[in-house]
């Protein structure tokens, strides 16, 4: 008798060792019932707040309390993301006790002007505070590890490195540089393949969306973003939205730091999750901003967008399989997310919420080149930088929203006449190449 060559239908082995294309989908139920549901989470961040209540779970510690917005008048409820204040102060949110030894003398010692939000660095397990220093602390205590993996992440860039600071910026308030505070996560002094001195300046995402809010602008950043001479429009409005603007900022600081005599010579890095789609994509649209994203020139300050897999492959690889598999595992493996979603009985009022949009982006320079991004589908506004919450600061519940996305979408728009456009608004028209990248992130 011949066998069928049929794959066995019932067989969910192979699906299981499938690395995820997205992050899964979370029914508000489910997200309640693990104290996670936070009104304008984003598809990710819903995903990545409960892989960290599972984490939490799994070492058996009890979750925190939160009072939204801070608001004194309402009662505390509880967050299975937040550690008890006791627990915080074990230092339980970083990767070890010598890290968390490292963070309290790092503390004590740093910058004047540096922001240290205490209760966000040692209570929030979906921070990208202490994600920072589980990353580079290993690194920062160990210089041979740390060369071994930056000459795999930055290979033309970095031969040795020297030194890491952390919550670092070479003039905070300098009128010199961009005069507001801006700082970087992090910052690698660096021996380059030539033998020079270097810095590889690092921000670090985990569950952010790039959707702000945004810094105030000032005319400070008009005027440091024409003499960078790093985009191909330094005027261009994309660069100045809620989804592109701390990339820029951060650049300007990066480049003007070179310019000052801070450093020889610089690199941004930036450094989120793989599966964070909204941060893949705003990386891409600023980098199709630049004309030298590589910083091929000594006195240009390039710029790189890896994966967080990416660095704790390159961990791995360099020696730091302990701390590369406690990253993976807490961070970066939503596996146990999927398989809880899976085990679920499904009803119909436990559908998942649709993922919520990004920000609207502003046209893009006319000067990025066409073939830099696809192009076929115009950009739609979507949300406008005030309707955004923080998740400490829910104004809208899930009803709320379903709601809004309905009275938006079921009605046509009214019919009105529409002047032509003038040349200059042909030659900023939005770009159909971020919109289709902004659809990719949905």
């Amino acid at each position: 008798m011949l066998r069928s060559t049929q794959p066995d239908t019932n067989d969910t082995a192979p699906l299981a060792r499938q690395p995820l294309s997205r992050a899964p989908l979370v029914p508000e139920p489910l997200l309640h019932r693990h104290n996670c549901l936070i009104p304008g989470d984003t598809r990710f961040r819903a995903a990545a707040r409960l892989r960290q209540s599972l984490w939490r779970e799994e070492q058996c510690l009890p979750g925190g309390l939160h009072r939204p917005g801070g608001c004194s008048k309402i009662a505390p409820s509880p967050l299975g993301s937040l550690l008890q204040p006791t627990d915080a102060a074990r230092g339980l949110n970083f990767l070890s006790p010598a890290v968390h030894a490292f963070v309290r003398r790092s503390l004590v010692l740093r910058e004047e002007g540096a922001m240290v939000h205490y209760e966000r660095l040692h209570r929030n397990l979906l921070s990208s505070e202490p994600l920072t220093y589980n990353l580079f602390v290993p690194l920062a205590v160990n210089l041979d590890l740390a060369t071994a993996a930056f000459r795999q992440l930055l290979p033309t860039f970095v031969d040795r490195v020297t030194g890491i600071r952390f919550e670092t910026s070479p003039g905070r308030h300098d009128p010199r540089y961009l005069a507001d505070g801006t700082a970087f996560d992090a910052a690698l002094t660096v021996i380059t393949p030539d033998g020079e001195p270097a810095t590889v300046f690092i921000e670090v995402k985990y569950s952010e969306g790039c959707t702000g809010p945004a810094a105030t602008h000032r005319p400070r950043y008009d005027e440091a973003s024409r003499e960078a001479a790093l985009h191909r429009d330094p005027d261009a409005p994309a660069l100045r939205s809620v989804l592109l603007e701390q990339f820029w900022r951060l650049h300007l600081l990066a480049q003007l730091a070179v310019r000052q005599g801070f450093t020889p010579r610089a690199h941004l890095l930036v450094l989120a999750p793989q599966l964070n789609r909204r941060v893949g994509i705003a990386t891409r649209l600023y980098a199709a901003e630049l004309t030298d994203p590589s910083g091929s020139s000594s006195s240009t300050v390039g710029f790189t967008a890896l994966t967080l897999e990416t660095f704790v492959t390159a961990l791995a690889q360099a020696g730091g399989g302990a701390e590369a598999a406690y990253l993976h595992h807490r961070y970066l493996d939503l596996r146990p997310v999927l398989d809880l979603v899976l085990g679920e009985v499904a009803t119909p009022d436990d559908e998942p919420p649709p993922a919520a949009p990004l920000l609207a982006l502003p046209p893009p320079s006319s000067a990025t080149p066409s073939d830099a991004l696809p192009s076929d589908v115009p950009i739609t506004p979507t949300i406008s930088p005030g309707s955004t919450t923080d998740p400490d600061k829910p104004s809208s519940t899930p009803r709320a929203r379903r709601f809004a996305a309905r009275k938006t979408t079921s009605r046509p728009p009214r019919s009105r006449q529409v002047k032509a456009p003038s040349k200059a608004r042909r030659r900023s028209a939005p770009s159909s190449a971020a919109g289709r990248l902004i659809e990719e992130a949905r």
